[in-house]
């Protein structure tokens, strides 16, 4: 009880209820029960079908952080991908307070500790009662770390010892809610100039997996306010929405 008041007196100043889930099948859908007039944010102790990037089951056991956080959505919709890059800075700041590592996002939601995954977010719009609402769901490997094919991962354990699970959970809610202000304040440059310098291909020539298949070979220019990639292919720039950075030529 006492874990969960030092949350909520954590959250309730930028107007989150706080909602705790000992096993859920995934924050990112159960949370879409409490939309309301408040910001929610919900943790679970496990999930038993988690959702990874591209819809792929992400393994939930105990011991790690699995959060969402719901959002009343004030801003333009290009604007949305704010709260994933602030999910992901809040991220790397909380894990940079535990662990001397090179930190890295491997766009567009990846967070990566020596080429292996520590985490990750997914992000959804909903569209309730003529409001709008964006659902930012992350999990970060404390203890224990999923075995993926092709796809290697870590976990905050294997970086530290004598890991206090309560302390950290604390820590990480403390680290978003502090980027979180950076929304209400319109530091949106902020935002995502920390993001750009924590990306990991930046200013580097990349192949890209596009969604229909093709792969694509690049100079990786920038990032446009809306989260997609500013991309120079044979000369001419073109902004890519979706895709998956697969290797670099560095």
């Amino acid at each position: 009880m006492e874990l969960i008041n030092k949350i909520k007196n954590i959250l309730s100043p930028n107007n989150f209820n706080f909602i705790h889930e000992e096993s859920v099948e995934s924050t990112m859908i159960s949370i879409k029960n409490f939309i309301g007039s408040q910001n929610v944010c919900m943790i679970a102790d496990e999930q038993t079908s988690g959702i990874g990037r591209r819809g792929n089951e992400w393994i939930s056991p105990k011991g790690n952080i699995y959060i969402s956080f719901l959002i009343k959505y004030d801003l333009l919709i290009e604007n949305h991908f704010l709260f994933s890059a602030l999910t992901a800075n809040s991220i790397i700041k909380f894990l940079n307070n535990h662990i001397d590592e090179n930190i890295n996002i491997k766009w567009p939601n990846d967070i990566i500790i020596n080429n292996k995954k520590i985490a990750g977010i997914m992000t959804e719009i909903v569209d309730h009662n003529n409001t709008q609402y964006i659902i930012i769901g992350a999990g970060i490997n404390i203890l224990t770390a999923p075995k993926i094919i092709d796809y290697q991962t870590c976990s905050l354990k294997n970086y530290k010892d004598n890991l206090n699970y309560e302390n950290l959970l604390i820590n990480f809610i403390e680290s978003y809610c502090n980027e979180f202000k950076m929304i209400s304040n319109k530091n949106y440059d902020q935002i995502l100039n920390f993001f750009k310098n924590k990306m990991s291909h930046f200013g580097s020539k990349i192949n890209i997996l596009l969604p229909n298949g093709d792969i694509k070979e690049g100079l990786l220019k920038n990032l446009n306010l809306d989260g997609s990639l500013l991309v120079e292919f044979a000369g001419i720039e073109e902004s890519i929405f979706s895709g998956r950075i697969i290797n670099d030529f560095n």
